[in-house]
């Protein structure tokens, strides 16, 4: 998105624009969903392949065994991250960048800009946008490496058969969740914890259990494994985005959605904001176009997210709570289409949430009578 955005705003004559990508189109242990937030700002997405499944259902499974299935207002667009890959970066060439199938291992400063050490060859470079990961070893020459607890590991497999269901999975305390995720051929199935919450076998006994109970194919799944950010409130407040010559985006600068880990929408949004800082003459201005855009949202996550996994809510996990509720009331229903569709923020969660369970208590009371009118008639039957 950087290059491509770069590319079609340097003038005739102007910035040359290089990607340099060892694999083009690969897959990862990602889910591939775009939130309508997403759709809704690239339009181009939904209409630029038909390899990809739009899906309106989303089911919801509390560690308690509860459930309930919300009908999304807005689709959620599922792709192959090799597709979705493949699409950006055709988008990039289609508008001027030179793509370069190299890795680059090593970054140095030169007398002007930058020594870069590829597999096949050097290469010389004024200014370095480095989109390699939160692990990768040129971020680490730049910035602070982020800490153990600034990671979430994620398994996942592909398994044959697609429907029109996302189901996701929460677990007892336990900060993470499994999901399953309908491409269009088969069945991106995965689960993410933040570091700490299980050696990998647990994890991988969490994801196959979870396979076994909504009987997906355990036997012919193939494993993969990933490290995805999730910063830490403290790495929010001390997150370095850019120095002389250099950014970091994408998760190589840590922007993922700490709850969620959804990080495809902020990996692109990131690349366009650093390009448009860059167009106007202004690199430092791209931090705080970031914060104000949606740094300070997901920092606000990051303090939220051991409550949301962790915490109670009258009674119970506020997982737990916010699918149970969400069975009885329409109210909270919306809560949950909001949060998928990216409209509700984590700023003022925690209070919309109190205030409709004040204003729904009716709407619950109502159908938890009905329920029990059934049952009863049931067992007269």
């Amino acid at each position: 998105m950087a290059a491509e955005k770069l590319a079609r705003g340097s003038s005739p004559g102007g910035a040359s624009v290089v990607v340099f990508e060892e694999r083009v189109g690969w897959e990862k242990p990602c889910g591939g969903g775009l939130t309508t937030k997403a759709l809704r700002r690239y339009p181009f997405l939904p209409g630029a392949s038909t390899e990809l499944n739009f899906v309106r259902e989303l089911e919801l499974w509390a560690a308690n065994g509860a459930s309930v299935r919300i009908g999304l207002r807005e689709p959620l667009a599922i792709y192959s991250r090799s597709i979705l890959n493949g699409l950006l970066l055709a988008r990039a060439a289609d508008a001027g960048a030179e793509i370069i199938q190299d890795r680059v291992l090593d970054l140095r400063r030169a007398r002007r800009g930058w020594q870069l050490a590829g597999r096949q060859q050097i290469y010389q470079a004024d200014y370095v946008v480095v989109a390699a990961g939160a692990r990768s070893r040129l971020r680490r020459g730049l910035a602070e490496d982020f800490t153990a607890q600034d990671f979430m590991l994620t398994l996942g497999c592909y398994v044959p058969g697609a429907d029109g269901l996302v189901r996701v999975q929460f677990f007892e305390n336990f900060e993470g969740y499994a999901w399953a995720f309908p491409r269009p051929d088969h069945r991106s199935i995965g689960i993410c914890a933040k570091i700490g919450e299980s050696r990998m076998a647990g994890l991988r006994e969490r994801l196959h259990a979870f396979m076994r109970k909504f009987g997906y194919a355990v036997e012919s799944a193939t494993v993969y494994s990933h490290l995805l950010p999730s910063l830490t409130a403290e790495s929010w407040s001390n997150l370095r985005l850019l120095g002389q010559g250099w950014a970091l985006v994408g998760d190589a600068a840590g922007l993922v959605d700490p709850v969620t880990g959804e990080g495809i929408y902020y990996a692109m949004r990131s690349g366009e904001l650093l390009a448009e800082s860059l167009l106007a003459g202004e690199p430092q201005s791209y931090p705080e176009r970031v914060r104000e855009e949606f740094g300070r949202a997901l920092a606000r996550g990051a303090e939220l997210s051991p409550f949301i996994y962790r915490g109670n809510f009258f009674g119970d996990a506020v997982t737990t709570r916010l699918i149970q509720f969400g069975a009885r009331s329409r109210k909270f229903r919306q809560i949950v289409q909001d949060l998928v569709e990216g409209s509700q923020s984590y700023p003022g969660l925690a209070a919309r949430l109190c205030l409709t369970l004040v204003t729904s208590l009716g709407e619950m009371a109502s159908v938890s009578l009905r329920e029990a009118v059934r049952r009863a008639r049931l067992a007269e039957i």
